[in-house]
């Protein structure tokens, strides 16, 4: 069919270009530089290592995709795979889920994806076969997700599936701890990093050493100090609206010298927009950084509404735990969706609290013309909640020379950043025509109703008959 909504389409991309918004965006960046020449971030580039050949050394990567079906009644069958690809010519490891859940929510979706990854990486870690593992995407961000989303009531319909993100919490961990008594390093890798944590930790130095150098002129109080070590410290206090209104005040009030200075700071860290990768690409670019790595940064329990709450201390954070574990009993009685020991449930997530790995955190810039990847991997010598050592930390000394000497021979361009976790995604991701496939089985087989617009979206009639549900 042609397409009649492309003349309307470009008209408003033109308008669009006009915009001095878009521009403004594009060209704020480059001022970075007068706020990050304040801090202490000027040495956090450094030298690429040399590469050299590994002579033996196996890999394994892993991926996953995930895609719903959601039926007329409101419930879906949610569809996660992943495999385990790798370089010494073992066939894959590979898995399905299919679940059907009695009302659908994103949460599910990514949960139920978390969960099948680290089932396939456990299974290729225990094969005793591979000296690296390597997984997709930020292992922060994700025991981090999952630790809000049993907390936080994102969605009335999210208490149905505590014990799915209970048992995809206690999955990572279990790939971690295991990886660890088999001598497997662990590796994570994320392409496109939206993470703030550099940001953050770089931004909010500089602004206490510009706000301190103004000291003899402007009395610089506790609760100021107060504000900019949390915002050291922690990820991200701008989450807090206590604290948010806190920075506005502070920069429209701000007298001291370096006022335009402190106001443009504090927009910086307030701007979503700005991330550890923009901050770090205009790092390198004063810096004449092609090629090279950032500090390693050692990152604990710093999530901003965990301290917040007081809830880095276990304890605390398990009561909280226990009301959802609870609340999820309640809703799954009631649809018939399983039955939940609470005690158990909740002995689970304590023992993964109590033992879960601090992160050491990284950023890669493998190519001139490629944007800094992010690495992490776990550092076992720290629990991630112990409160004895700051949460977060320049820590230099740990060697992880062969992590990224694995990582840099397996770079090829900005699309095949990883050669094994681009093959798994590629043998992952779910295509349309793979989806339909799946989908067309399900109703064939099941007898399923699916909402009309998946149809539509298809042209095809994927609904079964009224009589065929007579048997």
């Amino acid at each position: 069919m042609a397409d009649i909504f492309y003349d309307i389409y470009y008209k408003r991309l033109m308008e669009l270009n006009s915009d001095h918004r878009l521009r403004r965006v594009n060209t704020m960046h480059g001022i970075l530089s007068k706020i990050i020449d304040a801090s202490d971030a000027k040495d956090l580039w450094r030298p690429p290592s040399t590469p050299h050949k590994f002579n033996g050394v196996k890999a394994v990567a892993v991926d996953g995709g995930v895609r719903e079906l959601e039926l007329r009644d409101g419930s879906a069958i949610v569809i996660a795979r992943a495999i385990a690809v790798n370089n010494i010519g073992e066939q894959p490891v590979r898995d399905v889920i299919v679940n059907w859940v009695p009302v659908f929510t994103p949460t599910i979706k990514w949960v139920l994806l978390s969960y099948i990854e680290s089932e396939v990486a456990l299974r290729a870690v225990e094969s005793g076969k591979y000296n690296f593992l390597l997984l997709d995407g930020s292992l922060y961000a994700k025991v981090t997700a999952l630790i809000h989303e049993l907390i936080l009531t994102k969605g009335f319909l999210d208490l149905y599936y505590i014990p799915e993100v209970i048992r995809a919490l206690e999955s990572l961990y279990n790939v971690i701890d295991k990886a660890r008594d088999l001598g497997v390093n662990v590796i994570f890798v994320t392409k496109d990093s939206k993470l703030k944590i550099f940001k953050d930790y770089i931004l909010f130095k500089a602004l206490k050493e510009i706000i301190l150098s103004d000291a003899p002129f402007i009395n610089v109080s506790k609760e100021l100090l107060d504000i900019l070590n949390r915002g050291i410290d922690w990820y991200s206090i701008v989450w807090i609206r206590n604290y948010r209104n806190k920075l506005i005040s502070l920069a429209k009030n701000y007298n001291g010298a370096h006022r335009d200075l402190i106001r443009f700071g504090i927009r910086m860290v307030l701007s979503q927009s700005i991330s550890d990768v923009t901050l770090l690409e205009e790092l390198a670019r004063m810096r004449g950084v092609r090629v090279g790595m950032t500090r390693k940064l050692l990152v604990g329990a710093m999530d901003a509404y965990l301290n917040h709450k007081s809830l880095t201390q276990i304890d605390n954070l398990l009561r909280f735990i226990k009301d959802r574990i609870e609340d999820s009993e309640g809703l799954r009685t009631v649809d018939d969706y399983g039955i939940l020991n609470v005690d158990e449930e909740l002995n689970r997530v304590r023992k993964v609290l109590m033992n879960f790995p601090r992160v050491i955190m990284m950023y890669v810039k493998f190519h001139e013309s490629d944007t800094p990847i992010a690495v992490e991997i776990p550092y076992y010598d720290w629990p991630m909640f112990n409160q004895g050592v700051p949460w977060k930390l320049f820590y230099d000394k740990i060697d992880i020379s062969d992590h990224l000497n694995l990582l840099i021979n397996m770079y090829r361009d900005p699309i095949h950043y990883n050669k094994l976790l681009w093959l798994a995604h590629e043998y992952a991701n779910f295509g349309e025509d793979q989806f339909l496939e799946y989908a067309m089985a399900a109703v064939n087989k099941l007898r399923i109703q699916t909402k009309r617009r998946f149809g539509m979206a298809f042209g095809l009639d994927l609904n079964p008959q009224a009589e065929d549900f007579q048997d």
